[in-house]
């Protein structure tokens, strides 16, 4: 196993359009936070809890990366699939409720059942 791997045993990928969102950010400083909080999802998966990440209750599988402990403006909605999360949508705080619309419309495009899913 290489380093990178034990680094990273949570594969993390981004959707098209998140990119796109996450080069439109204009503080370096947060593009860098928000892509620490990222580093920290690859690293510990489902261990990465408050304040960096939580669950959206009502969301269906939908969780938030919250950079700098939930005090950066920006946020990341993720999900995880079988065997990856993906990054589905970014943007501020302040636009959350278009942000969540935004990641459920591009979840479907990760649909697989997990394997605790399956029968």
């Amino acid at each position: 196993m290489t380093s990178e791997a034990k680094r990273w045993p949570h594969a993390v990928i981004y959707d098209p359009d998140a990119v796109v969102e996450l080069l439109e950010m204009k503080s370096k400083e947060e593009h860098r936070a928000l892509l620490n909080a990222v580093r920290k999802l690859g690293e510990l998966g489902e261990q990465l809890g408050p304040p960096h990440m939580k669950p959206l209750k009502g969301a269906g599988p939908l969780c938030e990366l919250r950079p700098r402990q939930g005090q950066s403006d920006w946020r990341a909605i993720c999900r995880r699939s079988e065997d990856f999360y993906a990054i589905l949508a970014i943007d501020r705080h302040k636009n959350f409720a278009a942000l969540i619309e935004r990641a459920q419309a591009r979840a479907a495009r990760y649909d697989r059942p997990l394997k605790a899913d399956r029968p």
